[in-house]
């Protein structure tokens, strides 16, 4: 056990006092602690205020693999990136991963994350076949899928217990590269040009927009990718280019950078001769991880990252309305991504997925006005049927998770009663 510290997310909108622990034995605390991977969350679903944070990552082996099926045995505290390093060269791939290779595999089950291939593959928790998970009151057995615990546990924020190993199904990689393609869309106010190339794509395995909020006509740049051959240097994790060293000055963030940049950004992309090009698949996958120290570009306010998703029979009017509403009231947000989740259901209890359009934007700093801002866009995200992802919330009401998430109270019932997190305690209360 380490002294009490003050700590912040990855998002590091808010801080937090905490005791260090470290899940290298069988003894779990027996009051007030949360499991905790390598602390990717961007608010406080990782976050224990108070209490103590057991620190799993340094339980990271990976076990046993069968080559003839790609199923892979490994310790929970192992990352995605561990997994790809290891089975890259051997011609397998997580089945489905989020945009940082720097996530372990308990907190990739416990947030249920979802990547480019959600049409395709789902969430990260249908590749799960089983789970090893420790209880404070129950210790520690092995749950398959038509395990109660099994659903409570994907997507449960980390609350059902310690998740000490995980059996993932891997997926077959013909190569270390990306076949690319890439369009730009929109200028018209909304979301049609994006959701025709959306559907005209549901052949490819990958596909992802990204969306310059600030802009009216809703302009954005559509990719879609598919797995390929490629030189031999692809095969290993290409190491980040830069890094950020220093806090962003506040004066830098807001509004009118944020605009500067989605447009430079844009005129990038629609400048490009090339449309069709083969790219690492650490690029395509990972782009925040081209730079270390990424949050820091949101200086010492930090950022929250809002994602909703609406169903798709309400897509095409609710997006650009919420968009609309966030940007006449002046919510700065750098280029968001909008992706489409398919009728692929998750073995989650709480998971975020759901048939629909998804769009997630950071906001720097956000001031009072900009959560009142997201507070009437939780109210209209709710009014369509859709919901928030709890896994990279930081101010959601307490109100409106339980409107999102009505079986929230199977979650409570399936908690293990030692363990706790700032965010539950905020939306429970």
């Amino acid at each position: 056990m380490t002294p009490l510290s003050l700590d912040q997310p990855w998002g590091r909108g808010l801080s937090a006092t905490h005791e260090h622990l470290f899940a290298d034995g069988d003894a779990l605390p027996t009051k007030n602690f949360l499991p905790r991977g390598l602390g990717r969350s961007y608010g406080d679903v990782c976050v224990n205020d108070g209490g103590a944070l057991l620190h799993s990552f340094r339980r990271d082996r990976l076990i046993s693999f069968d080559e003839v099926h790609g199923v892979l045995r490994c310790e929970a505290g192992a990352s995605l990136a561990d997994i790809a390093q290891v089975m890259v060269p051997r011609g397998w791939f997580p089945s489905v991963v989020p945009g940082t290779r720097y996530v372990t595999v308990g907190g990739a089950i416990a947030n249920d994350v979802h990547g480019k291939n959600h049409h395709i593959a789902g969430t990260f928790g249908r590749s799960v076949q089983s789970i090893k998970l420790r209880r404070s009151d129950t210790g520690a057995r092995e749950i398959g899928t038509t395990d109660p615990t099994f659903g409570a546990t994907v997507a449960g924020l980390g609350l059902t217990g310690l998740i000490e190993e995980a059996t993932l199904q891997l997926g077959v990689l013909p190569g270390p590269g990306i076949a690319q393609d890439t369009t730009v869309f929109g200028g018209a106010g909304n979301i049609d040009d994006y959701v025709s190339l959306d559907e005209a794509s549901s052949a490819w395995p990958y596909t992802v927009g990204w969306i310059d909020t600030l802009d009216p006509g809703l302009r954005g740049v559509f990719f879609r990718g598919e797995h390929c051959d490629g030189p031999d240097e692809w095969l290993a994790p290409q190491p980040a280019k830069f890094t950020m060293p220093v806090d962003a000055p506040g004066w830098v963030l807001g509004r009118w950078s944020a605009k500067a940049f989605n447009s430079v950004y844009y005129r990038a992309q629609s400048m490009r001769t090339a449309r069709r090009e083969t790219v690492p698949l650490w690029q395509f996958f990972f782009p925040l991880d081209a730079v270390t120290a990424w949050n820091r570009v949101y200086g010492k306010r930090g950022f929250v990252q809002y994602q909703f998703v609406v169903p798709r029979e309400a897509a095409r009017e609710s997006v650009p309305k919420i968009l609309s509403h966030l940007r006449e009231s002046r919510v700065a947000s750098y280029l968001a991504v909008i992706k489409s989740f398919a009728a692929i259901a998750s073995p989650g209890l709480m998971s975020f997925p759901m048939p629909g359009v998804t769009v997630a934007l950071d906001v720097p700093g956000p001031n009072d006005a900009d959560r009142r801002a997201l507070d009437r866009a939780d109210a209209m995200v709710a009014d369509v049927g859709g919901r928030v992802y709890a896994a990279k919330d930081a101010r959601m009401s307490s109100v409106m998770f339980k409107r999102f998430y009505p079986q929230w109270e199977a979650l409570e019932a399936a908690r293990d009663p030692a363990i706790c997190s700032s965010f539950w305690r905020r939306v429970t209360r």
